[in-house]
């Protein structure tokens, strides 16, 4: 842009006396194209990298919600083989009971285990001289501890599913599963 001053100023100066100061109108004039120029050519490359930081951004949030969803399916698999590897323990120490009774704590203990539901069970189940409530307390509390459940809604799953070998209540339950 400069190269074009001087062909231009002495283009303007054809007849005129004032030739420097056409010199230097062309040259003000040459330099403020020149910086808009600059400035357009800024303008599109900040355009230019703010789509290209924009796409770059959104691919990223994309894998990360990729890996997401496949740590949480994994994490959910582990959890899920947990569970089920607890409510087979817990099956193989209720044997005591008869099979209605096992039927309905393992559907109490599945829908816990799962959803964090307490269901009563459609039968009271009955205590047995082969395992006191210290065994009970103890296989319940080891298979749920290891699922993660609080401490309070295990005596709550007790209470509600083994009513009959807890008659203290909950409170007197509760101080026994502290110790």
């Amino acid at each position: 842009m400069l190269l074009a001053v001087i062909p231009i100023s002495e283009y303007m100066a054809g007849g005129i006396q004032n030739s420097s100061n056409n010199y230097l109108l062309v040259l003000i004039f040459d330099i403020a194209v020149g910086y808009f120029c600059m400035y357009i050519a800024a303008l599109l490359k900040f355009n230019v990298l703010k789509r290209k930081n924009q796409a770059l951004e959104n691919a990223l949030t994309e894998k990360q919600q990729e890996n997401v969803a496949i740590l949480l399916e994994h994490q959910n698999e582990k959890q899920q083989a947990l569970q089920q590897g607890e409510l087979e323990w817990l099956t193989e120490k209720i044997k005591v009971f008869t099979e209605e009774e096992q039927e309905a704590i393992l559907a109490s203990a599945l829908s816990f285990a799962e959803h964090d539901l307490i269901v009563a069970p459609s039968i009271n189940i009955q205590p047995k001289e082969t395992c006191s409530q210290q065994e009970l307390m103890y296989f319940v509390c080891s298979a749920f501890y290891n699922m993660d459940k609080s401490r309070s809604k295990i005596v709550s799953f007790l209470m509600k599913i083994f009513p009959l070998y807890f008659p203290a209540g909950e409170s007197v339950l509760a101080k026994r599963c502290r110790d």
